[in-house]
């Protein structure tokens, strides 16, 4: 059963969050808040949830400084980003405060409940447009600094940890990585887990973040 917390300042998108989820036969909603604040209050009293939807522009305490504060007490929790207004730097900050996937409020109920789920499964996916959204935004703010292309030095990994990186950050799975390079998914993780040392991240969107940020964009995959 994966518990999910709500935090959203709107009590009619929290009853409908929760009217969805509760359709779910492995999802338990544990508790719904109004603040970032009562959040945290929330987690003070020891309540632990796996996953978080957390709106990301909530009165007072912003939903970004919200992920920051609570992946400081509960390293483990999953924060799924939900916000109405799709825009790329409020993308950008509420990944790198900690969420791993971000969720625009418009969409389909199940893309939700994918992202829960794959969250939960500490396989969440980037969406690919997000990825090519967050890569012009970059570039905005890097200017007219040149693209690089990958090399074979590029954080000291190897050509089969490389070609792992390029399938993660074109957003495909585990699975999808296994099939595309003919080996296990045991494997790949196995190479994910190398990638995230060598590039001192913890998660598959902290790699693609910090591929983005130092220009990791082959022309050719992205």
């Amino acid at each position: 059963m994966i518990r999910v917390m709500l935090a959203d300042d709107h009590e009619m998108m929290r009853q409908g969050l929760r009217a969805v989820l509760q359709q779910e036969d492995n999802i338990a909603v544990i508790g719904d808040v109004n603040s970032g604040e009562a959040l945290l209050h929330q987690i003070g009293k020891g309540i632990q949830p796996d996953v978080v939807l957390m709106d990301v522009q909530m009165n007072g305490m912003s939903g970004i400084e919200a992920t920051k504060k609570l992946k400081e007490l509960l390293p483990q929790v999953h924060v799924i980003g939900l916000t109405a207004i799709d825009e790329d730097l409020t993308i950008a900050e509420m990944l790198r405060a900690g969420a791993c996937s971000y969720v625009i409020k418009a969409s389909a109920a199940s893309e939700l409940v994918q992202a829960i789920h794959s969250a939960y499964m500490h396989n969440p996916i980037l969406p690919a447009d997000v990825q090519k959204r967050l890569k012009r935004f970059i570039s905005k703010k890097r200017k007219m600094q040149s693209v690089q292309e990958f090399e074979e030095d590029d954080e000291g990994l190897t050509r089969r940890e490389l070609d792992v990186m390029k399938l993660l950050m074109q957003g495909h799975s585990n699975k999808e990585i296994a099939r595309r390079l003919i080996i296990s998914e045991r494997t790949v993780q196995t190479h994910l887990s190398n990638i995230f040392a060598k590039m001192g991240v913890a998660s598959r969107t902290e790699a693609v973040l910090a591929a983005l940020r130092d220009g990791w964009m082959p022309r050719n995959h992205m």
